[in-house]
């Protein structure tokens, strides 16, 4: 079947990219994330990174993205000022994180909870005005400031680029964008809506010109 994603040697295809975030959503839902939650997410570009994005999505939350290489006076203030009761990591990631109230959701070290539960999509009514992300600004004015991007936004801007532009099924996406940024929106979700492949590169890759030619070259990227 299609691939839809691909990272560091490991692949998934549509289907079972699909089954797993439908398993997370609805681990989510089991231990309480409802609705309109904001759930935080600090994951580095990953396979389980977009799993993470699209559970916390299926499960009619709002993701909060927090890149784990941001200074953690950052990370501090957007996790009191969101006020977010979950937050989606990885268990390296828990020492170096400021001190929240979130209750840490480690995919590695829950993945076989997760593994058991459905691969039945969650049926959640997710309205179209409802967040999809809150994204935090730079803060070049002074604190920074969580913005609210709707579903309805997110749909209407992925629907206009594919058209123009445009991606199909034949189209390989190399996404080199920090999810704390609004295009990475672009880079993970077109690919995926159009049957295109997602090849993520690294945080390594993207800071090194080298490494990131060498993985433009190797994942055969069209776009």
């Amino acid at each position: 079947s299609q691939v839809a994603i691909v990272h560091d040697g490991e692949r998934l295809s549509y289907a079972e990219l699909n089954a797993r975030a439908n398993q997370l959503a609805n681990h989510l839902r089991a231990i309480g994330v409802k609705p309109g939650s904001p759930v935080g997410i600090c994951i580095p570009p990953s396979i389980d990174m977009v799993v993470g994005l699209l559970g916390i999505l299926k499960a009619g939350a709002a993701y909060i993205p927090l890149d784990p290489s941001y200074p953690r006076p950052r990370l501090s203030f957007i996790l009191n000022d969101v006020k977010a009761l979950f937050l989606l990591t990885q268990p390296e990631l828990l020492d170096t994180l400021p001190d929240h109230s979130a209750h840490a959701i480690c995919l590695d070290a829950e993945r076989q909870a997760i593994s058991e539960q459905s691969t039945d999509e969650p049926g959640v009514f997710i309205s179209a005005l409802s967040p999809a992300y809150i994204i935090y600004t730079s803060g070049s004015t002074g604190q920074p400031k969580g913005v609210q991007i709707s579903h309805r936004a997110v749909v209407n801007f992925l629907t206009a680029m594919s058209r123009q532009p445009g991606l199909n099924h034949d189209d390989v996406l190399l996404a080199v964008t920090s999810l704390s940024f609004d295009i990475a929106g672009l880079e993970l979700y077109l690919p995926l809506i159009t049957g295109a492949r997602l090849v993520l590169a690294s945080r390594e890759e993207t800071m090194d010109g080298a490494l990131l030619l060498k993985k433009l070259l190797q994942s055969g990227a069209t776009a």
